[in-house]
């Protein structure tokens, strides 16, 4: 899909454009948004645009050379870091340049621009591994953007998930963000910026893109994924406004349902103080792999806003699909009103820790003792 016909955000990208036209593009530019509501979309339309050699009434052309070395991602002055693992290998061979990573980039990319970070991670082979963006990344990046453009326009960095730059990494930056050369630009795409060090939000233009409306939603996957009206309606509104979450839904369902089994099966067992069960579920998720254990327990806090919701009467916005609706309705009328929030702020620590690399036994007996305790 060209990235100037996208999903959603069409003030935004105008607003860009307008921007280019008048030559006001700032430096450096912060994306904002939650995971799957298109920033990249809205960055590569943007650069689709301020490169194209024909451009015209607000829109690039799509079939000049830069459009098209665009829309594949080749642009020889359009340059991408994300985080990586320098530890993984592929084929033997230990991968320590992001460069390196630019195949499975592309294609990743190309298919769905709406990712986010962990399915970055899977596309990339980095199983089980958090990514960062090192000093010498950073090193890489201000040598690049040093060299004089290929196409004698301007030269761009996009980052994805600049939170994941470290402490000596983002240092290195901040001068080159402070005093860029010329025709030279940074387009910065954070899910957490609350992450990033405050220097370097200072010194970038914040954009930030909200929920994409359910119709628009609605219409999207349909045409996307051959959805009826009601089906596509219903993922609509379970997303929250991210064309990425839906499309994860989609694809994900078995994978989902057995994540939210999971966690069902551990508020039933909590609620009946079958602690050897309870037991089993907690050593069960332990052994599971990193991305399976954030799954449950992203999923876990999706079941609590259901059961939230059916407390409180209000079972029409609590988006539960027909096959979980009767199992939620028997739990919402078993569990204490103060649990939802307390098991809400107990998966998130979940979440950090694993990130943490702390140790998943330690992680879900401790949540699941929580849980057993004080439903």
């Amino acid at each position: 899909m060209p990235f100037s016909k996208i999903t959603g955000h069409s003030a935004i990208i105008d607003n860009l454009r307008s921007m280019v036209d008048a030559g006001r593009m700032p430096h450096a530019v912060l994306f904002v948004e939650k995971e799957g509501y298109g920033a990249l979309s809205v960055a590569l339309a943007t650069l689709e645009y301020m490169f194209c050699r024909e451009h015209r009434e607000g829109d690039s052309c799509g079939v000049c050379s830069n459009c098209i070395k665009t829309g594949k991602l080749v642009h020889p002055d359009i340059h991408f870091t994300f985080p990586i693992n320098v530890s993984t290998t592929i084929g033997g061979d230990k991968r320590g340049d992001v460069e390196q990573f630019y195949p499975a980039w592309r294609e990743l990319v190309k298919r769905n621009p709406y990712f986010g970070e962990q399915e970055l991670y899977k596309a990339l082979g980095i199983d089980n591994k958090l990514g960062t963006i090192s000093v010498a990344e950073a090193n890489s990046i201000i040598r690049k953007l040093s060299l004089s453009s290929y196409e004698g326009g301007a030269r761009v960095m996009l980052v994805m998930f600049p939170e994941r730059m470290n402490q000596e990494a983002a240092n290195k930056l901040l001068k080159n963000l402070e005093e860029p050369g010329n025709g030279t630009y940074y387009f910065l795409i954070s899910h957490n910026p609350e992450r990033i060090i405050s220097t370097i939000l200072s010194r970038c233009r914040i954009v930030e893109l909200h929920p994409i409306e359910n119709g628009i939603l609605q219409q999207e996957l349909q045409r996307r994924c051959g959805l009826n009206e009601e089906d596509a309606a219903f993922r609509a509104r379970c997303s929250g406004g991210s064309l990425g979450k839906a499309l994860e839904l989609i694809g994900r369902g078995e994978e989902q349902s057995e994540e939210n089994g999971i966690f069902i099966s551990i508020l039933q067992n909590a609620l009946r103080k079958d602690l050897a069960s309870l037991m089993d579920s907690w050593e069960q998720i332990a052994s599971c792999g990193k991305e399976k254990q954030k799954g449950i327990c992203i999923e876990g806090g999706e079941i609590l806003r259901k059961l939230y919701m059916m407390s409180l009467g209000l079972e029409e916005i609590s988006y539960s699909s027909a096959g979980e609706r009767e199992k939620l309705r028997e739990l919402s009328g078993k569990i204490r009103p103060d649990f939802y929030q307390k098991g809400t702020g107990w998966l998130n620590n979940a979440l950090e820790c694993i990130e943490r690399n702390v140790n998943p036994k330690f992680i879900f007996c401790d949540l699941c003792n929580r849980i057993f305790y004080n439903i």
